[in-house]
């Protein structure tokens, strides 16, 4: 009596009472002396299953493996008492979105109910239950076999309805109504209702398919109403039909000021909605923009006025507005639109990092928010003047983000997937396809230079790119198939070899290699020229312009003796990284200043007339702490320093590591991938910070180390730190906004076990 009461009360939502009733029946059985029995397996089944409905799924989960334990022992495989288990314990699962486990338990209940021809009922119910596990796993046509062949059972089962066909046919219900048939769907809804309520009375269950099928009724009429239109379509057909001739009549000194269309959020700006978007946030509307002065005189007058139309207009049935979809219609002050996605109301500049920086902090989503839509009317063209401003990343910063997206692309998908792989460890192989796929549809849109939407129309909004074509198959792929299927590696080298093709295709990679990596470093490399040779906030557009030319000449020169450098090994690697050689040595010297920079290019020019290697001398000087005997025998060949020359390269040498162990407290994990700081920790392959920049001063003429002495001896003395300026612009150029977040993200970096 007391199991029969727990389903009672659970029925009817009463799950106080439910669970006091469990607790009776189990202290029963403990006296009886039933632990271990059939009977104290199905109490604990009957326990558990109230508890799931009660919401407590940890405790629930508990009871069922006690249950399980039980049962799985004393009964046979096809009695129907398992599958009623196997069933309840797959609704837990698919409660806590652990679908997989849920639908394996489902499957258990059908296999062994299809043993058992006279447990047809209990079929029925484990069919649609399995349905409703197919449904949310996004396998429609598994889930529809399965909840027809349900219904069809319970409605061949004789005395009358069983209790648990309302569930069937609330599970079919919604299937069709997620297949865009609401028509099929709410006649289910209706006799589930009906039914649900002949049995249960209006318990939770009824309220719940009573609003469902009010969402298929809306739904219907929404369609018919609609007609097929788009909603662009709609909103422009309620302008013209009733917001045009409100403006006319009501505000005639305003309507040649006032701009009028739909842009922003909803699929209806993207042109992307269809039978499925008029569920939500859908129906007639359109913004009316204003400047700041009109909106202040006759904003609020405005707003009402247009509430009227909406609610009179008998074109189409009101909109649906969830709480997400609000302020998407209506009277807008044109600031206050651009501030709201955008946090600027003008496009920022691009004259300096800080500007690019600003542009970055912008979600994508939200700069294709402004730019989306259609603009129906604008006599004073202020509101499409600012549109204009926003219509595309300017280049500087395009390159900035598409470095970013390919290098993500390398990271995820070229290194850690098979890294993840190899250890067999599917939760990071599908952590890296997914940051994989997104880099890569980042990146696509980069490419054709158009803004990427919001997440769930990325991947239909690359149809529409004009570079595309070849990527949308192999990112499908991708999304389709286990993380662990055996041509992931392949398809991820095909899609970056896609990716490499267009960079080298637009100017922005000088190689065929597919590792993208080294292109992530070629672009950024490319932003940093550009923006350095263009106007900052803090110089003259020539100055700049003069001062990164140096650089550049500088740099080139520095290339050209590297490439001449001869090693006892033979050619390093390095020798052959261009990008990554360009990027270390701007950064070197984009914080000196001009006078520094002028002399150490006459060393360089001078040094080269009289064909004299200063990259082969820096990396010689360096061998006298790296590799003692071979220094000593090229020591006579290198130009001579006296002891005047040598204790001021020292000082600079302390003031120098000084500046860098501040920063190596700062950034710990961004160091600890550079080189080891001391010459104390030298070797043969190891050259430690300290003496490379003992070798690097060793170089430099008489002139050009007293100018660099007083360099570093004015930023001491106004507290600024070398090093940190180095750093700064290093980490820059390769996309990070500062210090700080280049930290972050080694940081980060160090906890996944990324390298």
């Amino acid at each position: 009596m007391l199991n029969e009461l727990m389903g009672y009360y659970r029925s009817v939502s009463r799950h106080a009472d439910c669970a006091k009733a469990a607790e009776q029946a189990l202290a029963l059985i403990c006296s009886m002396g039933l632990e271990g029995t059939v009977n104290h397996g199905t109490t604990l089944l009957n326990a558990a299953t109230g508890l799931r409905a009660a919401g407590e799924n940890d405790q629930a989960e508990k009871v069922y493996q006690k249950a399980q334990a039980i049962l799985e022992t004393q009964l046979p495989a096809e009695d129907y008492r398992l599958a009623t288990l196997y069933n309840n314990m797959s609704l837990l699962y698919a409660a806590t979105g652990r679908l997989e486990q849920a639908a394996e338990y489902a499957r258990k209940a059908v296999e062994r109910m299809e043993q058992n021809p006279d447990a047809q009922a209990e079929l029925a119910i484990s069919l649609s239950n399995l349905g409703g596990m197919y449904t949310r796993m996004g396998q429609p046509d598994q889930a529809h076999r399965c909840l027809e062949r349900a219904v069809r059972l319970f409605e061949q089962l004789p005395g009358g309805d069983d209790p648990h066909y309302p569930a069937a046919l609330c599970a079919l219900a919604e299937l069709h109504f997620h297949q865009g048939e609401p028509e099929r769907s709410a006649e289910l809804f209706r006799r589930a209702l009906s039914l649900i309520e002949r049995t249960y009375g209006r318990n939770d269950d009824w309220q719940t398919t009573r609003r469902n099928l009010a969402a298929a009724k809306d739904l219907i009429a929404r369609r018919n109403a609609v007609k097929n239109k788009t909603g662009m379509e709609l909103a422009r057909e309620f302008y013209e039909q009733a917001g045009r001739p409100m403006l006319r009549q009501k505000y005639p000194e305003y309507a040649g000021r006032i701009a009028a269309g739909l842009v922003g959020e909803g699929s209806e700006c993207l042109g992307f909605d269809d039978a499925f978007s008029v569920d939500h946030d859908f129906g007639p509307g359109f913004c009316l923009w204003l400047t700041k002065e009109d909106y202040q005189a006759i904003g609020s007058r405005l707003q009402a006025d247009y509430q009227t139309l909406v609610a009179q207009w008998s074109g189409a049935p009101a909109r649906n507005v969830t709480p997400e979809g609000t302020n998407r219609v209506g009277v807008m002050e044109i600031d206050e639109f651009f501030r709201r996605f955008t946090g600027h109301t003008h496009a920022p500049k691009t004259e300096s990092w800080q500007d690019i920086m600003t542009w970055n902090a912008i979600p994508t989503e939200r700069l294709a928010s402004v730019v989306n839509g259609q603009v129906f009317e604008d006599p004073l063209g202020e509101f499409t003047r600012r549109r204009e401003e926003f219509a595309k990343y300017p280049e500087p910063v395009r390159l900035c983000r598409l470095g970013q997206a390919v290098g993500r692309m390398a990271q995820a998908g070229q290194y850690n997937y098979p890294r993840a792989k190899r250890r067999q460890d599917t939760d990071m192989m599908y952590a890296c396809l997914a940051e994989f796929v997104c880099a890569a549809q980042e990146t696509a849109y980069l490419l054709d230079g158009v803004y990427m939407p919001f997440y769930k129309w990325r991947a239909r909004g690359m149809e529409r790119l004009e570079h595309a074509d070849s990527l949308i198959p192999l990112l499908h792929w991708l999304m389709e198939r286990p993380a662990s299927d055996g041509q992931a590696e392949e398809t991820i080298e095909a899609v970056c070899a896609c990716v490499a093709a267009e960079l080298k295709r637009q100017g922005l990679a000088s190689s065929d290699d597919t590792f993208l990596e080294h292109h992530k470093r070629e672009i950024l490399q490319r932003m940093q020229q550009m923006l350095q040779s263009g106007k900052t906030a803090n110089a003259e557009p020539h100055q700049q312009d003069k001062k990164a030319a140096q650089i550049k000449a500088i740099v080139d020169e520095e290339w050209r003796q590297f490439q001449q450098v001869q090693n006892e090994g033979g050619r390093a690697s390095c020798q052959d990284d261009r990008s990554t050689f360009v990027l270390m040595r701007t950064s070197q010297f984009a914080p000196w200043n001009e006078e520094v920079l002028a002399s150490y290019q006459q060393d360089l020019s001078r040094a080269g007339d009289q064909g004299w290697n200063l990259l082969t001398e820096k990396y010689a000087r360096m061998m006298e702490h790296t590799a003692p005997q071979q220094y000593a025998r090229l020591a006579d060949r290198l130009p001579k320093r006296g002891a005047e020359r040598l204790q001021l390269q020292e000082l600079l040498i302390s003031i120098m590591m000084r500046w860098t162990r501040e920063v190596e407290r700062r950034c710990p994990h961004l160091m600890g991938r550079g080189r080891n700081l001391s010459s104390a920790q030298d070797g043969p392959w190891n050259v430690s910070s300290e003496t490379y920049l003992r070798g690097e001063l060793g170089t430099y003429s008489d002139e050009t180390l007293r100018l660099y002495a007083q360099m570093v001896l004015d930023l001491l003395a106004q507290g600024k730190n070398l090093v940190e300026q180095n750093m700064t612009c290093m980490a820059r150029g390769y996309g990070y906004q500062g210090l700080e977040d280049a930290e972050n993200a080694c940081a980060a970096q160090s906890r996944t076990g990324r390298s």
